[in-house]
């Protein structure tokens, strides 16, 4: 805005010095006016040439200094989307999924689901417990955790150990059986699942 003042003011005083520029040739050839006021007149064409040409200066100056605006200057601006990304992206990324498989004979998807409830009461913040009971088939147990992993990110698979003449629980990864508790016949559930969080796997 500055440099647009000082341009119409140097456009001013150059129209006066323009309009001055006869009178000052007429001054100056003595015909029609005293030496005094030729002189006068030179002097202040002299001024005004400096005076335009000082702004002219200005000017250039002031152009030269002055900031370039951006063309998208809301490119800088934050936008505020509503997502909560800390929850988004947790920073525990060493969290531990386990499931447990469907558990033999005719009531083994209520004990799993009962056992299930117990492992995530008593399951700290770096383990994360499958909801439901998984139906995995008939393999073995390395193949059905591989299938858990596979399918439903699932770390390790706890199971009932179906070939033993006594009750007993075990815990596979995609690689190989991991654990496997002692005979667990006189024990309730919740003693099973502290076992298996003891265990030392996780």
């Amino acid at each position: 805005m500055i440099s647009k003042y000082r341009s119409a003011a140097a456009a001013v005083l150059a129209s006066l010095f323009l309009l001055s520029s006869p009178v000052m040739a007429n001054g100056s050839s003595g015909e029609t006016t005293e030496d005094g006021d030729s002189n006068a007149m030179t002097y202040i064409t002299i001024g005004l040439i400096v005076v335009v040409g000082g702004l002219f200066f200005l000017d250039v100056l002031a152009g030269s200094d002055e900031e370039t605006i951006p063309a998208h200057p809301e490119s800088d601006q934050i936008i505020v989307t509503g997502i909560n990304w800390d929850a988004a992206f947790p920073e525990n990324t060493a969290l531990i999924t386990i499931a447990v498989s469907v558990f033999p004979g005719e009531n083994g998807s209520e004990t799993a689901m009962q056992f299930i409830n117990v492992l995530k009461e008593l399951a700290g913040d770096n383990v994360a417990v499958y909801n439901e009971p998984l139906d995995l088939g008939t393999g073995s147990a390395v193949n059905s955790a591989t299938l858990a992993y596979e399918f439903f990110g699932v770390d390790y698979l706890v199971f009932q150990v179906e070939d033993s003449e006594t009750l007993q629980y075990a815990l596979a990864s995609p690689d190989s059986i991991l654990w496997t508790s002692t005979d667990q016949s006189d024990n309730s559930i919740i003693v099973v699942a502290e076992e298996i969080l003891q265990s030392g796997v996780f």
